[in-house]
Protein backbone atom coordinates (compact mmCIF):
# COMPACT_ATOMS: atom_id res chain seq x y z
CA UNK A 1 0.00 0.00 0.00
CA UNK A 2 2.56 2.09 0.71
CA UNK A 3 5.06 1.64 -2.45
CA UNK A 4 1.15 2.57 -4.30
CA UNK A 5 1.36 5.74 -2.87
CA UNK A 6 4.72 6.47 -2.99
CA UNK A 7 4.35 5.83 -6.78
CA UNK A 8 1.06 8.15 -7.31
CA UNK A 9 3.16 10.67 -5.30
CA UNK A 10 6.13 10.67 -7.79
CA UNK A 11 3.80 10.27 -10.53
CA UNK A 12 1.91 13.50 -9.42
CA UNK A 13 5.38 15.46 -8.94
CA UNK A 14 6.25 14.42 -12.55
CA UNK A 15 3.38 15.28 -14.07
CA UNK A 16 2.91 18.46 -12.30
CA UNK A 17 6.32 19.44 -13.39
CA UNK A 18 6.27 18.34 -17.20
CA UNK A 19 2.94 20.84 -17.38
CA UNK A 20 5.23 23.73 -15.62
CA UNK A 21 7.96 23.22 -17.71
CA UNK A 22 5.75 22.94 -21.12
CA UNK A 23 4.17 26.20 -20.14
CA UNK A 24 7.52 28.02 -19.75
CA UNK A 25 8.49 26.38 -22.65
CA UNK A 26 5.85 27.81 -24.55
CA UNK A 27 5.99 31.24 -23.48
CA UNK A 28 8.17 33.80 -25.71
CA UNK A 29 11.77 34.18 -24.76
CA UNK A 30 12.08 37.57 -22.88
CA UNK A 31 15.35 39.25 -21.77
CA UNK A 32 15.89 38.03 -17.99
CA UNK A 33 19.21 37.92 -15.69
CA UNK A 34 21.01 35.22 -15.74
CA UNK A 35 20.38 32.54 -13.17
CA UNK A 36 21.22 29.12 -11.56
CA UNK A 37 19.13 26.04 -11.15
CA UNK A 38 19.72 23.71 -8.92
CA UNK A 39 21.69 20.28 -10.11
CA UNK A 40 18.43 18.43 -8.92
CA UNK A 41 16.00 20.68 -11.14
CA UNK A 42 18.65 20.50 -13.90
CA UNK A 43 18.46 16.66 -13.80
CA UNK A 44 14.57 16.69 -13.51
CA UNK A 45 13.85 19.49 -16.42
CA UNK A 46 16.72 17.18 -18.69
CA UNK A 47 14.71 14.03 -17.82
CA UNK A 48 11.32 15.52 -19.13
CA UNK A 49 12.31 17.52 -21.97
CA UNK A 50 15.28 15.75 -22.96
CA UNK A 51 18.33 17.30 -25.42
CA UNK A 52 15.40 19.94 -25.71
CA UNK A 53 16.41 21.61 -22.34
CA UNK A 54 20.16 21.96 -23.04
CA UNK A 55 19.26 23.60 -26.45
CA UNK A 56 17.35 26.15 -24.16
CA UNK A 57 19.85 26.73 -21.52
CA UNK A 58 22.46 27.67 -24.24
CA UNK A 59 20.11 29.66 -25.94
CA UNK A 60 19.12 31.44 -22.73
CA UNK A 61 22.91 31.96 -21.59
CA UNK A 62 23.86 33.18 -25.30
CA UNK A 63 20.73 35.76 -25.62
CA UNK A 64 21.98 36.57 -21.58
CA UNK A 65 25.50 37.29 -22.98
CA UNK A 66 24.40 39.40 -25.73
CA UNK A 67 21.69 41.43 -24.10
CA UNK A 68 24.77 41.66 -21.64
CA UNK A 69 27.00 43.03 -24.00
CA UNK A 70 24.70 45.28 -25.69
CA UNK A 71 24.10 47.10 -22.67
CA UNK A 72 27.98 47.68 -21.81
CA UNK A 73 28.47 48.72 -25.72
CA UNK A 74 25.31 51.28 -25.32
CA UNK A 75 26.92 52.61 -22.24
CA UNK A 76 30.13 53.18 -23.34
CA UNK A 77 29.22 54.96 -26.73
CA UNK A 78 26.76 57.29 -24.24
CA UNK A 79 29.80 58.12 -22.06
CA UNK A 80 32.19 58.98 -24.84
CA UNK A 81 29.42 60.92 -27.02
CA UNK A 82 29.09 62.99 -23.80
CA UNK A 83 32.40 63.58 -23.13
CA UNK A 84 33.21 64.19 -26.64
CA UNK A 85 30.23 66.88 -26.50
CA UNK A 86 31.87 68.22 -23.64
CA UNK A 87 35.21 68.95 -25.32
CA UNK A 88 33.26 70.57 -28.18
CA UNK A 89 31.08 72.82 -26.13
CA UNK A 90 32.46 73.26 -23.10
CA UNK A 91 30.50 75.72 -20.51
CA UNK A 92 33.87 78.38 -20.80
CA UNK A 93 37.22 78.09 -21.79
CA UNK A 94 39.55 78.06 -19.39
CA UNK A 95 42.20 80.87 -19.54
CA UNK A 96 45.92 79.53 -20.48
CA UNK A 97 47.54 82.15 -18.31
CA UNK A 98 46.27 84.64 -15.32
CA UNK A 99 47.88 87.45 -17.61
CA UNK A 100 46.95 87.24 -21.57
CA UNK A 101 48.53 90.08 -24.03
CA UNK A 102 47.67 91.38 -26.94
CA UNK A 103 46.94 93.64 -29.98
CA UNK A 104 44.23 95.76 -30.82
CA UNK A 105 43.98 97.45 -34.18
CA UNK A 106 40.56 99.59 -34.11
CA UNK A 107 39.48 101.31 -37.18
CA UNK A 108 36.49 104.28 -35.89
CA UNK A 109 34.48 106.40 -37.27
CA UNK A 110 34.55 110.22 -34.85
CA UNK A 111 32.23 112.94 -34.41
CA UNK A 112 32.41 115.93 -32.22
CA UNK A 113 29.36 117.90 -30.57
CA UNK A 114 29.64 122.08 -30.94
CA UNK A 115 28.16 124.53 -28.85
CA UNK A 116 29.23 128.52 -28.91
CA UNK A 117 28.12 131.62 -27.42
CA UNK A 118 29.83 135.19 -27.77
CA UNK A 119 32.73 134.62 -29.85
CA UNK A 120 31.78 131.40 -30.54
CA UNK A 121 28.00 132.21 -31.53
CA UNK A 122 27.35 130.05 -34.79
CA UNK A 123 29.83 127.16 -34.24
CA UNK A 124 28.22 123.68 -35.26
CA UNK A 125 29.70 120.12 -35.55
CA UNK A 126 31.69 119.65 -38.76
CA UNK A 127 30.51 115.68 -40.00
CA UNK A 128 32.17 112.48 -39.19
CA UNK A 129 35.76 110.64 -40.24
CA UNK A 130 37.22 107.79 -40.35
CA UNK A 131 40.90 107.63 -38.02
CA UNK A 132 42.93 105.29 -36.19
CA UNK A 133 43.16 103.47 -32.69
CA UNK A 134 46.01 100.89 -32.07
CA UNK A 135 48.07 99.44 -29.32
CA UNK A 136 48.75 96.39 -26.70
CA UNK A 137 46.03 95.05 -24.50
CA UNK A 138 46.29 93.66 -21.38
CA UNK A 139 43.75 91.21 -20.04
CA UNK A 140 44.44 89.86 -15.76
CA UNK A 141 41.80 87.41 -14.75
CA UNK A 142 40.74 87.81 -11.08
CA UNK A 143 37.75 85.89 -10.47
CA UNK A 144 36.51 82.31 -11.69
CA UNK A 145 38.82 82.15 -15.16
CA UNK A 146 36.04 84.60 -17.03
CA UNK A 147 36.49 87.60 -15.25
CA UNK A 148 39.19 90.37 -16.43
CA UNK A 149 40.59 94.05 -15.70
CA UNK A 150 41.47 95.24 -19.56
CA UNK A 151 43.77 97.82 -20.14
CA UNK A 152 46.48 98.76 -22.09
CA UNK A 153 48.08 101.51 -24.38
CA UNK A 154 46.20 103.05 -27.04
CA UNK A 155 47.99 105.28 -29.68
CA UNK A 156 44.67 106.98 -31.30
CA UNK A 157 43.91 109.68 -33.68
CA UNK A 158 40.81 111.95 -33.10
CA UNK A 159 39.33 113.91 -35.78
CA UNK A 160 37.38 117.20 -34.66
CA UNK A 161 35.63 119.66 -36.99
CA UNK A 162 33.36 122.95 -36.90
CA UNK A 163 31.48 124.64 -39.43
CA UNK A 164 31.44 128.54 -38.25
CA UNK A 165 29.91 131.29 -39.81
CA UNK A 166 31.89 133.91 -42.28
CA UNK A 167 32.17 137.09 -40.16
CA UNK A 168 34.22 134.52 -37.39
CA UNK A 169 38.04 135.97 -37.01
CA UNK A 170 37.33 139.02 -38.81
CA UNK A 171 38.38 142.53 -37.49
CA UNK A 172 34.45 143.52 -37.80
CA UNK A 173 31.17 141.67 -38.58
CA UNK A 174 30.75 141.29 -42.50
CA UNK A 175 27.49 140.08 -42.86
CA UNK A 176 26.66 137.77 -45.83
CA UNK A 177 29.94 136.24 -45.92
CA UNK A 178 30.63 132.93 -46.82
CA UNK A 179 30.96 130.09 -44.39
CA UNK A 180 34.29 128.42 -43.14
CA UNK A 181 34.89 125.27 -41.71
CA UNK A 182 37.87 124.10 -39.36
CA UNK A 183 39.35 120.02 -39.48
CA UNK A 184 41.57 119.45 -36.62
CA UNK A 185 43.59 116.09 -36.25
CA UNK A 186 43.91 114.67 -32.30
CA UNK A 187 46.75 112.54 -30.75
CA UNK A 188 46.31 110.35 -27.81
CA UNK A 189 47.90 108.25 -25.55
CA UNK A 190 44.92 106.30 -24.08
CA UNK A 191 44.94 104.14 -20.97
CA UNK A 192 41.50 102.06 -20.35
CA UNK A 193 40.50 100.90 -17.03
CA UNK A 194 37.70 98.33 -17.85
CA UNK A 195 36.46 95.09 -17.00
CA UNK A 196 35.71 92.19 -19.30
CA UNK A 197 33.23 89.60 -18.76
CA UNK A 198 33.23 86.21 -20.75
CA UNK A 199 30.50 84.39 -21.37
CA UNK A 200 29.96 81.01 -22.53
CA UNK A 201 31.00 79.47 -25.87
CA UNK A 202 28.79 80.30 -27.99
CA UNK A 203 29.86 77.88 -30.65
CA UNK A 204 33.32 75.41 -30.79
CA UNK A 205 35.85 77.39 -29.91
CA UNK A 206 34.00 81.00 -30.00
CA UNK A 207 32.44 82.85 -26.78
CA UNK A 208 30.81 86.15 -25.78
CA UNK A 209 32.65 89.01 -24.09
CA UNK A 210 31.27 92.80 -23.17
CA UNK A 211 33.51 94.87 -22.22
CA UNK A 212 32.73 98.41 -19.60
CA UNK A 213 34.67 101.04 -17.82
CA UNK A 214 36.27 104.15 -18.34
CA UNK A 215 39.53 105.62 -20.50
CA UNK A 216 41.84 108.06 -19.77
CA UNK A 217 43.42 110.27 -22.73
CA UNK A 218 46.32 112.45 -22.56
CA UNK A 219 46.71 114.52 -25.88
CA UNK A 220 50.27 114.07 -27.74
CA UNK A 221 49.64 116.78 -30.31
CA UNK A 222 47.04 118.63 -32.42
CA UNK A 223 47.44 118.89 -36.60
CA UNK A 224 45.45 121.40 -38.42
CA UNK A 225 44.09 119.97 -41.89
CA UNK A 226 43.62 122.31 -44.91
CA UNK A 227 45.43 125.07 -43.47
CA UNK A 228 44.81 127.64 -45.69
CA UNK A 229 41.40 127.27 -45.93
CA UNK A 230 40.97 126.22 -41.64
CA UNK A 231 39.11 129.43 -40.34
CA UNK A 232 39.78 128.31 -36.65
CA UNK A 233 43.86 127.80 -37.65
CA UNK A 234 43.61 130.96 -39.42
CA UNK A 235 41.67 133.40 -36.52
CA UNK A 236 44.35 132.67 -34.21
CA UNK A 237 47.09 134.19 -35.85
CA UNK A 238 48.01 131.51 -38.06
CA UNK A 239 47.91 128.86 -35.39
CA UNK A 240 50.24 129.88 -32.63
CA UNK A 241 47.72 129.24 -30.28
CA UNK A 242 46.04 125.83 -29.75
CA UNK A 243 42.72 125.03 -29.75
CA UNK A 244 42.28 121.98 -27.71
CA UNK A 245 42.78 121.00 -24.09
CA UNK A 246 45.47 118.47 -23.30
CA UNK A 247 43.23 115.19 -22.01
CA UNK A 248 40.08 113.52 -21.91
CA UNK A 249 37.98 111.13 -19.48
CA UNK A 250 35.97 109.07 -21.30
CA UNK A 251 32.94 106.03 -20.62
CA UNK A 252 33.70 102.84 -23.14
CA UNK A 253 31.64 99.97 -23.53
CA UNK A 254 32.25 97.26 -26.09
CA UNK A 255 31.20 93.87 -27.39
CA UNK A 256 32.54 91.02 -29.00
CA UNK A 257 33.64 87.71 -29.72
CA UNK A 258 36.57 85.65 -28.91
CA UNK A 259 37.63 83.11 -31.47
CA UNK A 260 40.51 80.40 -30.02
CA UNK A 261 43.28 78.82 -32.77
CA UNK A 262 44.96 76.75 -30.06
CA UNK A 263 44.81 77.01 -26.21
CA UNK A 264 47.36 80.07 -26.44
CA UNK A 265 46.18 82.03 -29.50
CA UNK A 266 43.04 83.67 -30.13
CA UNK A 267 41.23 86.69 -32.21
CA UNK A 268 39.06 88.88 -31.12
CA UNK A 269 36.01 90.52 -32.86
CA UNK A 270 33.76 93.43 -31.32
CA UNK A 271 32.61 96.82 -32.00
CA UNK A 272 33.24 99.65 -28.97
CA UNK A 273 31.59 103.11 -28.13
CA UNK A 274 33.58 106.15 -27.06
CA UNK A 275 31.84 108.95 -25.06
CA UNK A 276 33.98 112.07 -24.05
CA UNK A 277 32.76 113.75 -20.77
CA UNK A 278 34.73 116.90 -20.20
CA UNK A 279 35.03 119.48 -22.58
CA UNK A 280 37.99 119.36 -25.31
CA UNK A 281 37.42 123.08 -27.08
CA UNK A 282 40.04 125.31 -25.13
CA UNK A 283 37.80 128.32 -26.12
CA UNK A 284 35.74 129.50 -22.73
CA UNK A 285 32.77 129.88 -24.90
CA UNK A 286 33.01 126.95 -26.84
CA UNK A 287 32.00 123.29 -25.57
CA UNK A 288 33.12 120.13 -27.99
CA UNK A 289 32.75 116.75 -26.70
CA UNK A 290 34.15 113.77 -28.57
CA UNK A 291 32.02 110.57 -29.53
CA UNK A 292 33.56 107.19 -31.11
CA UNK A 293 32.47 104.43 -32.71
CA UNK A 294 35.43 101.40 -32.80
CA UNK A 295 35.21 98.06 -34.78
CA UNK A 296 37.89 95.90 -32.35
CA UNK A 297 40.04 93.36 -34.41
CA UNK A 298 42.34 91.66 -32.14
CA UNK A 299 44.94 89.02 -31.63
CA UNK A 300 45.84 87.28 -28.18
CA UNK A 301 49.27 85.76 -27.24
Amino acid sequence: MKKVAGILLILALLTGSAGWAQSIASQPKTYKPKFRTSKEADRRFKAILGDDYNERRRNDDDDNSRAYNDEIKRRKRRRTTEQSNDETYPDYERPSHLIEMGIRFAPSLNINTAQGTGTYAGFKDNGMGVRLSVGPTLDYFFFKDRYAFSSGLWYTIKRSGFQMPGSYGLPRWTPGAPGKQSIYNLQYVQVPATVKMFANNIAPNVRLYVQTGGLLSFKLAEKALDQERNGLYQAESGGDRRQYSYGDVELLLGTGVQYKINTVNAFNFGVSYQRGLLDVARGSQLTSKSRVVSVDLGFKF
